[in-house]
């Protein structure tokens, strides 16, 4: 079988958590997962996944042929897309693979279903998120221990970053919500990805009280042990981005602030996951062109209600 999303990657870790569950009721399939070269690591240690094919789709489009030729040699039984975009239905069309399956507005004809039918079909439920979905490593598990040996017993994992702007939660709002958990005896690791979520770290961190309480890893954590440092930590709060993904389905108990996007609709589904959204009568309305600063929404004191599990149900 072939399993495709190349990218982005908290969309990378939801279609791995349903190539798992697809494992777990036919456990006999051979499954190779086709995807971006960054996410190998992640997706290699991952026991649901037989192989990997890579092809970076944003800067080696001309590759298209030579990952037709491997997808043919392999000699696929079964292809499920969970990319909707045109290079995914046309690998799909022309991979020889004798069924296929998955959903583009406007090249279904690439496929013979689409891969929600056809997976309720054989009764995967592909949207579960009742365990724990993303394995990590010994190495990374010890290697995370160690890094975070010298942060108090409690830690939270603290996922500052986010694609859009329109998820940031503001800078000024993490560090009052931090300052208070510090104050109270948590460690707290700033995860970040990319320059300016270095320096959005770098400026929270600079900016709480308890400074030997915080350890600053943005930009520091390849993905596998980005994983195993969010298994290692308490809880883990943030924006709707990969990384939270990440922390999620590594079994972390895990909350997240939620306005443009919806918690259920991004498939966290987990029964250890809280969403704290805005107030905005269009919350969930994935309008990126919207000039509301809607996150500004969920105050620091609202943001600990739901860390110590006093607010509403959520």
């Amino acid at each position: 079988m072939l399993w495709i999303r190349f990218g982005a990657f908290g969309d990378v870790l939801q279609a791995a958590a349903a190539a798992r569950m697809f494992k777990k009721k036919y456990p006999g399939v051979r499954l190779t997962f086709l995807a971006r070269p960054e996410y190998a690591g992640i997706l290699r240690v991952q026991p649901y996944i037989d192989d990997l094919l890579l092809w970076d789709t944003r800067k080696r489009l001309g590759d298209f042929f030579k990952v037709l030729k491997e997808t043919r040699q392999m000699g696929f039984d079964w292809l499920f897309s969970l990319h909707r975009d045109g290079l995914a239905a046309l690998v799909s069309l022309f991979s020889r693979a004798h069924r296929r399956f998955g959903y583009n507005q406007y090249l279904q004809f690439c496929y013979d279903t689409t891969h929600w039918e056809r997976l309720d079909a054989l009764g995967v439920d592909f949207k579960n998120r009742d365990e724990a979905a993303i394995f990590v490593a010994q190495e990374d598990c010890e290697a995370a221990r160690s890094m975070l040996s010298g942060l108090p017993r409690k830690k939270i994992f603290a996922v500052i970053g986010a694609s859009k702007p329109q998820k940031f939660w503001p800078v000024r709002h993490w560090i009052e919500f931090l300052d208070l958990l510090t104050a109270e005896g948590w460690g707290v690791v700033l995860n970040g990805h990319g320059e300016s979520e270095v320096r959005i770290a770098e400026e929270i961190g600079g900016a709480l009280r308890v400074r030997g309480s915080i350890l600053n890893l943005a930009g520091r954590l390849p993905f596998p042990l980005m994983a195993a440092v969010a298994k290692a930590c308490d809880v883990a709060v943030g924006n709707d981005t990969g990384p939270l993904h990440l922390a999620a389905l590594t079994g972390t108990p895990t909350l997240g602030f939620f306005g443009v996007t919806d918690a259920h609709a991004m498939d966290y589904r987990m029964p250890w996951f809280r969403q704290v959204k805005v107030t905005c009568p269009q919350a969930g309305c994935h309008d990126y062109s919207c000039p509301a600063d809607c996150l500004t929404n969920i105050t620091p004191e609202k943001a600990l209600q739901a860390f110590k599990g006093r607010g509403p149900p959520l």
